[in-house]
């Protein structure tokens, strides 16, 4: 088996496991009351009398939620959340009020509690408060989740490579990300363009602000326009409202542009504008809005060659090239094929479930032979196939689906000169020659991946003429 390196990745984030509450209120009927409800609704709660007893439980434990009165004697309400919302900025406030004091709860909102419930209540009004505040912290803690996940797939520690130009690739990203400069990315299909785009991205000043992709050979001509400059209503049929553009939304953030050689040259002149003097004019528009954004541009091509075809504008390329980065395809760079295949099996969720994660040499040996036309994409793609079809912690050579070589396995019987019956059964000598070959001889295991009974496969093996036995030494 072939170890393959994996980078650091944290798990999800928990806060939410075992939500712990607060209760704050001066009545002990109504602490009682509402400790009894949360404790129904399965979550533990602790109680207290005045701010003083609250504030030293805070320092105690860990509380995802506090239920707190507005009125109180001494320090009220109003004036501990305050406090709680300073010191402790992840923990939850409802509010608890009487009929009377509700403005003073809609006042608190404004200072920071998530939501409030007046007296009397009902354990359903109660649940339901929790259940809304819990729900929308839960949406919270899985975004930043995401966010983490996504700033950690683009951190420079796990873009890690043993070829000597993706090494340089990657110190001009480090040395370009916290600056504004426009970077042109070239390379073929699937070498990753959009991949060093989004470090670019995440790693510098703009990382808070959004990142706006934009295939331009994807978007009708007659749709481009209206597509990056956005438009005012009424400006053509269809213009119900007004709507802002790619470049506009780009604002504070940075402008991706995939495909960049299929703008049009009526384009590229607006375009080469907006890079010059930042401002744009949306369509049915006099008025220039000023945009912030920063520019990465991609394309497959030789964008010089464009240049001298006559289909880019001269003064557009220099604008849009003015620091160029090429990736190499994967085929110049097989030394990295190990990296990829481990850090593409740590983060497929699918792989991390079955505990996926190693590689047969026999199959490294043919991902490492493969030319790889659709470069990392292709890459991916053969990883995810042979995830689903593994079985057990090892993806074999049958998995990837490819043969020795490098090229697609083809059918040693495939002919079209074949009675069908003839083809059908010689498809499926091979089938359960290869099922074989995988688990070694092993029937039961060979039965349980084909999804048919032992049995079955047994009578298969003996109708085809085929010795199980003489696999179980491969």
């Amino acid at each position: 088996m072939v170890p393959v390196p994996f980078a650091g990745m944290p798990e999800p984030d928990g806060k939410l496991t075992n939500p712990r509450i607060l209760v704050v209120d001066d009545d002990p009927l109504i602490r009682r009351q509402l400790q009894h409800l949360c404790e129904q609704q399965g979550y533990p709660a602790d109680v207290a009398q005045d701010a003083t007893e609250a504030l030293g439980r805070l320092q105690e434990r860990t509380y995802s939620l506090v239920l707190l009165d507005v009125m109180m004697p001494g320090r009220d309400g109003a004036s501990l959340l305050q406090e709680i919302r300073r010191r402790w900025a992840s923990i939850d406030v409802i509010m608890v009020t009487a009929h009377g004091t509700i403005r003073g709860a809609v006042e608190a909102m404004r200072w920071g509690a998530a939501d409030y419930v007046t007296k009397p209540f009902s354990a359903e009004e109660l649940a339901l408060a929790i259940r809304r505040v819990f729900d929308r912290r839960r949406l919270l803690d899985e975004i930043q989740s995401l966010k983490d996940q996504l700033a950690e797939r683009y951190r420079f520690a796990n873009m890690v490579s043993r070829n000597a130009r993706m090494r340089e690739v990657f110190r001009l990203v480090a040395s370009l990300a916290n600056t504004d400069v426009t970077v042109l990315v070239t390379g073929e299909s699937g070498t990753g363009k959009e991949l060093v785009a989004r470090a670019l991205h995440e790693h510098g000043k703009r990382r808070q602000g959004p990142f706006v992709p934009i295939n331009c050979a994807a978007i009708p001509e007659n749709l481009l326009e209206s597509e990056l400059f956005g438009y005012e209503k009424g400006a053509f049929t269809g213009a119900s409202v007004s709507r802002a553009g790619k470049l506009e939304s780009a604002h504070g953030g940075t402008l991706f542009l995939d495909e960049v050689e299929s703008i049009p040259l009526t384009m590229q002149s607006k375009l080469l504008r907006v890079l010059e003097e930042r401002t744009v004019e949306r369509l049915g528009s006099n008025e220039r809005t000023h945009v912030d954004m920063r520019v990465v541009a991609a394309s497959n091509r030789d964008l010089s060659q464009c240049v001298a075809q006559g289909t880019m504008r001269e003064d557009f390329y220099y604008r849009i090239a003015v620091v160029p980065l090429h990736l190499p395809p994967l085929r110049d760079r097989r030394e990295d094929i190990p990296l990829l295949v481990g850090e593409f099996l740590q983060r497929h969720p699918l792989a991390r479930e079955k505990g996926i994660d190693r590689i047969s040499e026999e199959a490294m040996s043919v991902l490492m032979e493969h030319d790889w036309p659709g470069n990392i994409r292709e890459l991916w793609n053969v990883l995810e196939r042979a995830i689903v079809t593994a079985d057990g912690h090892c993806i074999s050579h049958v998995d990837v689906g490819m043969a020795r070589g490098g090229e697609r396995q083809r059918l040693p019987f495939a002919s079209a000169n074949q009675p069908l019956r003839e083809f059908v059964r010689e498809a499926e000598r091979w089938y359960v020659q290869e099922l074989l070959k995988h688990f070694r001889g092993n029937v039961t295991q060979a039965a349980r991946h084909a999804g048919i009974d032992q049995a079955t496969l047994h009578r298969k093996i003996r109708d085809l003429g085929i010795r199980a036995a003489a696999f179980r030494h491969d």
